[in-house]
Order: C-alpha cells, then sequence, then structure tokens
C-alpha cells in the first residue's frame, strides 16, 4: 500500500513474525514521537493496530528482535525532546501488551543501535549514540529474555557507529553493515 495507516514515521522499528506477520512499533515523524504497535499478516498490503499507547514511553532510535518463542523484545531508543532509554520491553501477544522486562540494563542508554538472536537464544546489542555522532563500540549479552546483560567488549572491531544494521547467518557469523561512523 502507499497509505499505510500508521502515517510518516522514521526511526520506528519492525519484526517478522514466524506466521510471516509483520510488526511496526513506534517512531517518530516532525509533529511527535508514537508509542504504537501495527501489525499486518498479507504482506503489508492491510494494517491493524495493536496498541495506541504502550507502557513504554513514545520512543525512536530503538531495536527489537523476535524470539523463538516468537515474543518480541524492544530496547533503548529516545524520545523526540525527551532523554535516552536504556529499557528492555517484551510483548508475547504480537505486539499487544508490553512487559518491562529492566528499566535500567548496564548498557548506557542509547539510540541508533542494532541488535540480534544468534541461535543460542542469546540476544546481543551492539554500538549506538547518546548525542548526534556515534560513541559506542561495544557488544552486549543477554541469556533471559532481556531481563540481564553481560559485557561483552567495549572494543569490537568495526568502529564506533550508530544507525547501522546487523543480521547473523546460519552459522552464526554476524554481519555490521553502514551507519553513521566518526
Amino acid at each position: 500500500t502507499d497509505s499505510a495507516p500508521w502515517g510518516e514515521r522514521s526511526g520506528h522499528s519492525s519484526v517478522v513474525l514466524s506466521d510471516g506477520s509483520i510488526v511496526i512499533i513506534g517512531g517518530v515523524n516532525s509533529e511527535k514521537a508514537f508509542n504504537d504497535v501495527w501489525r499486518s499478516t498479507d504482506k503489508g498490503a492491510t494494517w491493524t493496530i495493536m496498541t495506541d499507547n504502550t507502557p513504554w514511553a513514545a520512543r525512536w532510535g530503538h531495536t527489537s528482535v523476535v524470539l523463538s518463542d516468537v515474543s518480541i523484545l524492544l530496547m533503548g531508543g529516545t524520545g523526540r525532546f525527551s532523554g535516552l532509554f536504556n529499557d528492555v520491553w517484551r510483548s508475547t501477544d504480537n505486539g499487544a501488551s508490553w512487559t518491562l522486562m529492566t528499566d535500567n540494563a548496564p548498557w548506557a542508554a542509547r539510540r541508533n543501535l542494532t541488535s540480534l538472536v544468534i541461535s543460542d537464544g542469546s540476544i546481543l546489542l551492539m554500538g549506538g549514540a547518546t548525542r548526534s555522532y556515534p560513541e559506542f563500540l561495544d557488544v552486549w549479552r543477554s541469556t533471559d529474555k532481556g531481563a540481564s546483560w553481560t559485557f561483552v567488549t567495549d572494543n569490537a572491531p568495526w568502529g564506533k557507529r550508530s544507525g547501522h544494521s546487523s543480521v547473523v547467518l546460519p552459522d552464526d557469523s554476524i554481519v555490521l553493515m553502514g551507519g553513521y561512523y566518526k
């Protein structure tokens, strides 16, 4: 569709669930940040609002992943005019409701970070920024659905960056791509 009901936005996250549905989470436009969740079960042709007012603060620049139990995690980000977040939220019902996993993860609050899930179910969170330039080249790992985090390194070889993306390949190797590097 060229006119999705969730409207213009950037800085949102999106995930694909095991049933093939697409979920759009949060974001920002020139007027406001969002804390809504939308879902499409027909490859993006039509959309249903799952919630228009989540318990997590409206935000953009966050990251999201889908776990093997088909739950969705949302991590970090920033509000339109508010501070940065280092909280982790989990939804087990396609984004309709959310549970706080931690409101203060040990990684610094940040935006424009990336995350992924490797084959053992661990979540890796990488990089990001607190201001207008990249500040982090760290990696953090969670093995309990984002409730707790273990520091992996603060000196990843890819250099400080934000706004990047990452994917995990079938052999558990990670490809980190793009972003702003300073």
